[in-house]
Parts: structure tokens; sequence; C-alpha cells
């Protein structure tokens, strides 16, 4: 079928809805504001230039993979209104209450992007074994995937703010919640700004938060196809994701979805030091207590082996989401605005700012049982890599926005700072940094009519792509670089691997 090879390729079809409505009045002095929002997405997928290798030279090659849903139905009251208390100043208070429904849903793809079509692997080392299942490089979604799940949330809040002084403005705000899958909770949060002098403020807020695992995180479920070095051949394993309630995912020792709870902090100053110059700068700490991620592919022979003794045929290797690590986030960002009219010739606006932030994984839980029995480790090397260095520590925001009549032109730098991805080798050997980039997005657009305005532009204009993998086309890099089927590293990279993209674009409306 691909007698040079090929490079499989996952399509798209998304469809984005909306729509919302609502009335508003007044009723005994209460400001009263009742809305209603539904929307929702689909995804389908299609895999492009592939084969089911178990169907032989009677494999297609594009594949109807399957579709996620999601939607949500949001309903609020809002009441708000000022009562005086005797503070010095009035008091701004608003009360609320919203419920909210959501739903997920797997689509199965065509038999034959999931199906085993019988036929085993000719010659080699292999011949005679069990070719891998299903499309390549994104295996359908299985009947077996399918789910059709709702959940709703209830939640009432309030909110009071003050001037106690005429310098110092007093935030509290509080929320209750309760899940229809995962119970109730109270939150809440305190701010406070401090003007002592005009154009210089001091500000600071201290909450609480909470997460519930979204219907996702409980009930996706899913194949595809990972490249994992095991004895120093990098093999391809057909690695599936279960649900925490599945047959697959009890093998491994998972256990159900807890909330995620967070305390949040942060501090800052904003100064106008000049007319149309504004300058802020804050540092925040945000803690997150059992946060959801992706545990590492378990692909053990022992593993594989299970799986098949329990009928899971063809799964090289199984991941499940779970509670497995506290995490804690340190970071200050800098942000100068100055604007300025230029009399007849415009209006020119310069944007700068300045993010240093980085996260720490300050506990792992201990490793279920039935994982232990397989050497493995819950939360691997890879995946503490993602959180603590897979995105940039620093970044840097330069922004021109100039108008004049009709005309608009936006010029946009950022500065992505180094960024790691790490392997599974402990010796590090196979680690490898990739150095900051500077990305320039150029926009400019006209108003043709009252209503109409055309635009064109470029994302990544002077097209920079990413470091490349170290030896990549000799694929020392092993399951990194995909035995040097990938130069670039997409998935790490924060601006992608895919470089220039020019674009034209038509807006009517007000």
């Amino acid at each position: 079928i691909h007698p040079n090879g090929f490079l499989p390729w996952i399509g798209s079809e998304i469809w984005d809805y909306s729509g919302s409505g609502g009335v508003r009045g007044m009723l005994g002095g209460w400001r009263w504001d009742l809305s209603s929002v539904y929307g929702g997405n689909s995804f389908r997928f299609s895999v492009e230039n592939s084969n089911n290798v178990s169907m032989g030279t009677g494999s297609p090659t594009s594949f109807y993979a399957g579709t996620l849903k999601f939607d949500q139905w949001t309903n609020n009251l809002d009441l708000a209104r000022e009562l005086d208390l005797g503070l010095g100043a009035p008091v701004n208070i608003g009360i609320g209450a919203e419920f909210r429904l959501d739903g997920y849903g797997i689509e199965a793809g065509e038999p034959n992007s999931y199906g085993d079509g019988g036929q085993r692997i000719l010659d080699g080392p292999s011949a005679g074994g069990q070719p891998a299942i299903g499309s390549q490089v994104f295996p359908g979604f299985r009947p077996t995937d399918e789910v059709d799940v709702s959940r709703n949330n209830v939640a009432a809040y309030i909110d009071l703010e003050s001037n106690l002084t005429p310098q110092l403005l007093l935030n509290v705000a509080g929320r209750a919640e309760r899940y229809s899958d995962f119970g109730s909770t109270a939150d809440g949060k305190v701010a406070a700004r401090f003007e002592p002098v005009q154009g210089f403020a001091i500000r600071g807020a201290a909450g609480t938060g909470f997460r519930a695992p979204s219907l996702a995180q409980s009930y996706f479920s899913a194949t595809s196809t990972n490249f994992i070095v095991i004895n120093g051949v990098n093999t391809p394993f057909d690695v599936r994701t279960f649900p925490v309630n599945t047959q697959g995912a009890l093998i491994l020792g998972a256990q159900d979805l807890k909330p995620e709870q967070a305390v949040n902090l942060s501090a800052g100053v904003s100064l106008e030091p000049l007319s149309g110059l504004t300058v802020t700068a804050d540092y925040y700490a945000i803690d997150i207590t059992d946060r959801i991620v992706l545990s590492g592919n378990f692909t053990q022979p022992a593993v594989r082996q299970l799986f098949e003794q329990q009928g899971l045929v063809g799964v090289g290797g199984g991941r499940f989401f779970t509670n497995a690590i506290d995490t804690e986030t340190r970071g200050f960002d800098v942000v100068g605005n100055y604007g300025v009219l230029l009399g007849n010739a415009g209006l020119l606006r310069l944007v700068g700012g300045y993010n240093q932030s980085r996260s720490k994984v300050t506990r792992v839980s201990e490793t279920p049982p039935e994982l232990s029995a397989f050497q493995s480790t819950l939360f691997d090397r890879i995946e503490r890599g993602r959180i603590e260095q897979g995105q940039p520590r620093n970044n840097i925001n330069l922004t021109v926005n100039y108008t004049l009549g009709g005309l608009g032109l936006n010029l946009h730098n950022q500065r992505f700072g180094e960024v790691s991805q790490l392997a599974a080798d402990p010796t590090g050997a196979l680690d490898q940094t990739f150095s900051a980039k500077w990305i320039t997005d150029l926009d400019v657009s006209y108003r043709v009519l009252e209503r109409l305005r055309v635009a064109v532009g470029a994302n990544n204009l002077f097209d920079v792509y990413p470091d490349e993998w170290l030896d990549w086309d000799r694929g020392v890099q092993g399951a990194l670089t995909t035995s040097g089927i990938y130069r670039y590293p997409g998935g790490t990279a924060p601006f992608g691997m895919n470089g220039r993209f020019v674009y034209m674009r038509l807006t009517y409306g007000r």
C-alpha cells in the first residue's frame, strides 16, 4: 500500500455553536438579570494516508475514527444594589444563583478504524505475530469507548465591595456549589486595593478554589500509537487511555478521581508615572492539591500479558487520569501600557510585558500495589518533566498597535523561553533543552464600509521553527524522535512546528 513508507495524519471537522438570551430590570431597589446560555462543540476525527496493518493489502487508507462531543447549558439569576451599612461609603452587593448542565459523549468510528482484520505479520523476527490493530497513528474510538453522560451543579454566590476609606477598596466574595457527582464545596476570596496617592496603588488578594474533574477526565477512552524504547529498540505500541472505573484502569490500580483544591495568593502595585503610561507588577502563588494528570504509559511485558489474559487483545499498554500530585506555581508579571494621540496622524499604543514563573511538583502519590508488582511508578519522569520543564519559565510580549481612520495595524512580538523534554532514561542522557525563540505576528486591516473590515496578516511572520531534535535524522533520540520521523518537537515547542501562517479575513458587524 505504501511502498516508500507513509506519514499518516489526523484530520478534523470541528463544529461550535452557542446561543444566549436574557431579561433584566429593577425590583424593590435591586437590579436583576436573568440569563441563559447554551453552547457546545463536536470534534470529528478522520485519519488520512494511513492503513490498518491487520487488514493486509485490502486496508483502506482513510478512516472515520469517531467523534467527541460536549455541550453546556448555564442559567444565572443575578441581583445587585448599593446598601448603606454605615461604613462611610455604600456597599455594592451582588448575589446570585446558577444552574449548569454539562454533557459529554464519544461516538465510535467505522469498524475498519479499530477492528482486527485477521492478517498476521508475514516475515521478519515477528513473523506470525499480531500487528498493530486499527488505523495507524490514531486507532478509532471503539463501541466500548462510547459514552453519553451528563451532570448538573447548582451554585449560590455573593460579592461585597466598598471603599472603606477614600484610599482603601475592599472586596469579599464567596461561592457555594454542589455537583451531582462530586458533592459540595465552598470557596472564598478577599481582595484589597490601597491608593495612598493618586497614580500609585498597592493591591493583594487571597482565595481558595475548587475544580471538579471534567467529564472528559472521568470518561475519556481512546487508543493511540506511542513509540517506546524497549531493550534499546524504538517500538510502536497501541496505548489505551482508560476511564478510571473500567477494567483496564483497575488492573493498573486506578482509583476514583477527586476534585482539585487550590489556594491562590497575589500581591502587586500599579502606577501611572506619566500621562498615558501605566505600569503594573504582580506576584502570584498558586498551590494545587490532588492535581489531575495522566499517569505514565505502562507497557511492561507483564502488563501486556495481563491485558491479553483479561481479554484486552491488541493493547500494548495503558494509562489513566489520576490525582497523582500536588504542585506549586510561583511567578510575577510586569506590564507597561502607553497610549498617545498623534493629532491628525492617528493613535499609537505600545504594550510590553514580562512573565517569570515556575511550577514544581511537591508531592507524588504512592504507587499502587498493582503497579509495584510490575516495577512501575504512577507518575514517571516524562510526565513530571511536562509539569516542571515543559513550559517556558519566562516570556516577553511586545505589541505595537496603530490606528488612523479606517486603517489598523497590530504588530505583536513574543519571546518564548526555553523548554525541556525529558526521556524515561533516569540518567538524563536523552533529555534535550530547546532554546528561546521570538515569534512575530502582523495584522493589517482596513474598514472598507461602515460594517465591513478586511484584514491580511501572518502568524509567525518570519517562519521560525523550534530547534531540531538532536541527531533526529539518525534516530538517536529513540522514542523522542520516533526513530528519526520527526525533525521538530511539535508537542514540546510552545508555538508548534507549523511555521508561517498567512491569512485574509473579512469581518462584518458592528
